[in-house]
This record gives structure tokens, sequence and C-alpha cells, in this order.
């Protein structure tokens, strides 16, 4: 996703490109300051249970048609853990509980987020049915997983298969 900016969100002043901080920004000469351009964050929830792993078919690109773990982006006032539950709840009606911090990612393909924060979690209680931007809710086994769309939910199912993620 490229990032445009063409006016001052200070004070409306068109911007110029200028050399400050090791790179070139847009530059308020105005108000004499750069615009900094802030990274979409996105959370990634691994949920097991019975020896199955939760995943949610996405209704939207990017990523339309393909397997995925329950994820989205963080509201810039909630925190990674907040955002996690309430993007698991949209997406599965699931009321989960964060478990642990598996990891965490640099944009590595073409999903839209540029850190993603990835927990396990388990399920407080709900029925799994898919919603939001998820069309389809499936519990998968090692054996059997669909295709997976994004590198976090790729990494950490395969992970996961190989007995690895306890571990990670």
């Amino acid at each position: 996703m490229s990032r445009i900016a063409n006016y001052c969100p200070i004070c409306g002043q068109p911007l110029i490109e200028k050399h400050h901080a090791g790179r070139e920004r847009p530059y308020c000469t105005s108000c004499e300051r750069p615009v900094y351009f802030d990274p979409k964050v996105a959370v990634v929830v691994f949920i097991e249970q019975d020896d199955k792993v939760l995943l949610v078919r996405r209704g939207m690109d990017p990523g339309m048609g393909k397997w995925a773990l329950p994820a989205g982006f963080i509201d810039y006032d909630e925190s990674p853990e907040d955002g996690a539950i309430r993007e698991t709840l949209e997406e599965t009606n699931l009321n989960v509980k964060i478990d642990k911090l598996l990891a965490v990612y640099p944009k590595k393909d073409n999903g839209l987020a540029d850190v993603i924060i990835c927990y396990s979690a388990s399920i407080i209680d709900g029925q799994a049915q898919a919603g939001d931007d998820a069309d389809d809710i499936g519990w998968y086994t090692r054996d059997n997983l669909p295709e997976l769309v994004f590198y976090p939910s790729i990494t950490l199912t395969t992970l996961w298969r190989d007995g690895e993620l306890e571990s990670y």
C-alpha cells in the first residue's frame, strides 16, 4: 500500500519532498515539520482445540476465498491484546482470552499490515460462526489444512503442523 500526502494535516498547505531524518519525506514549509506515516498494525490469533486449529475463509480481498487465522487491524486507541480479542469475536463469534504472545512479524507478503502481532488464545464462550470479513469458519487437523493466505497464518500453522509451535 503506498502512502501519499499532498497537504499538511496541521495547516493544509501543500507539502514538498525534503530529506529529513535520513530519508525523503513529505514536509510542510509553513509548519517546518515532516509528515510521518504510522505503520498499520494487525493482530493474528491462533486457537487450537482438540488438536485442531480454527481458521476463517476470507470473504474479501486480499486473499478472498483462502483461509487464514482470525486477524485484523488494531484501532488507534486499543491495546494489541484487546484488538485480538475484538477481531476474533467479529470474525468467529467466539469470546477468547489471550494466552501467550507467539511472534511479531514484519510485512512479508501482499497483506495490508506492516507489523503483525500474533497470539495464542483459548475460547471462553460462544458458538463458532463466520462474521465480518470471514464468510466461513472451520476447524482443521494437521493433515487437512486448506489453502492458506498471509505469511503469519502460513508460518504459524506450518509450525503447528510440524509440532514446533510449542517451542516457538
